[in-house]
């Protein structure tokens, strides 16, 4: 009989790991240490979304950026058979072993800077975007450009900068993605979390991004640098990405250091889908807010359209969702809704029930 031993036991993990998640439907593709696969268990069709650790199963999807999550968590969110569950967990559990099992925890992101060489030997190759309605000019603003070299070969790469004008992160759009590829559409270098874009672009005696938001006292949250990209081409320079679906904690800092009337949460429109991740993004982002901004100076106001970008494109004018009004009361009813029915903070219920009977009795008294 073989004696068990720490690193065939990991390897008889891995693949009772992998093999409950082939019976789940993940298309598992290798990376050494860990797998990616698309998010099945929100109809996720981004095959590179989730990493999955193959010694232990834990995950993370960094589209819907949940942080790193056990095993079980993915199996239950994946299989609405409760048995069937139960059989999936029992089956990894290790019984009467004879070695403890030291569990290497995945590769955290840390602050780094990065070289300014590598931004400036970055290609004018713009064509990609200009077919978007983006010009040189604002292409040029972001310090972008075309990369043939390095970890972000192939890529239209966007330099991010922090307030001393390091360079401590790099995003790159793969330029001939597809919804089949392998390959993620975009890639970053950096902790996303500590990056206020695109705020540090300029120099501060001549921010065009600082100005504009001091002027209009409000900012726009969108998702990503194409909503970034949009706004600036329209002279919409008052707005910050978030770079995913939720606001880190140094974004929400920059927010409170400021001066503002009034934070838009404009995160992506997925109206086409059964499960709109956008708005349920923007409702979160809301919530976080208004635990430290002025409930009546946070609304959500998503794209007429998917995001900015796709409005640029089909030629939505910016104008038509400035103008769209806001039902506040129909928008707090429905955060009320979705907050019992995902059995969310009680407490946070009883703070919009109240600023909601709030708005009901201005909005009679102006009506008698």
């Amino acid at each position: 009989m073989e004696m068990t031993t720490y690193l065939n036991s990991i390897d008889d993990q891995s693949e009772r790991i992998e093999k409950i998640l082939t019976e789940l439907g993940y298309d598992l593709s290798d990376n050494g240490k860990y797998w990616r696969s698309n998010a099945i268990y929100r109809q996720g069709d981004n095959k590179t979304a989730l990493q999955i650790w193959k010694d232990t199963g834990i995950w993370k999807d960094f589209v819907a950026n949940t942080g790193y999550q056990p095993f079980k968590r993915l199996v239950e969110l994946s299989c609405t058979d409760d048995s069937k569950v139960s059989e999936f967990i029992s089956s990894i559990e290790k019984k009467e072993e004879s070695f403890i099992t030291v569990t290497k925890a995945p590769k955290m992101e840390s602050d780094q800077f990065f070289s300014h060489d590598e931004v400036k030997t970055l290609l004018p190759h713009y064509e990609f975007y200009n077919k978007k309605g983006i010009s040189d000019k604002t292409l040029s603003l972001y310090h972008s450009g075309f990369s043939m070299s390095g970890k972000m070969n192939g890529r239209f790469v966007f330099p991010i900068f922090d307030e001393n004008r390091k360079v401590v992160g790099i995003s790159g759009r793969h330029l001939l993605w597809k919804s089949a590829s392998t390959t993620p559409k975009w890639k970053h270098l950096g902790r996303k979390t500590n990056w206020i874009y695109p705020i540090n672009l300029q120099r501060e005696q001549d921010n065009v991004f600082t100005k504009t938001i001091e002027e209009k006292k409000e900012i726009i949250l969108v998702e990503g640098i194409g909503d970034s990209l949009a706004l600036s081409e329209q002279g919409y320079y008052n707005h910050l990405v978030v770079f995913g679906l939720e606001i880190s904690s140094k974004q929400l800092s920059y927010l409170m250091s400021l001066s503002l009337d009034k934070v838009i949460v404009s995160t992506n429109n997925d109206k086409d889908k059964a499960d709109n991740r956008g708005l349920q993004a923007a409702i979160k982002i809301y919530l976080k807010l208004i635990k430290y901004i002025d409930i009546n100076k946070v609304e959500i106001k998503l794209p007429i359209c998917k995001d900015f970008g796709e409005m640029l494109e089909t030629n939505v004018p910016i104008s038509k969702w400035e103008d769209k009004k806001i039902n506040k009361i129909s928008q707090l009813e429905y955060i009320i809704k979705f907050l019992y029915n995902n059995e969310d903070d009680k407490k946070q219920i009883s703070v919009l029930k109240n600023h909601l009977e709030q708005l009901k009795l201005e909005r009679d008294s102006i009506s008698q």
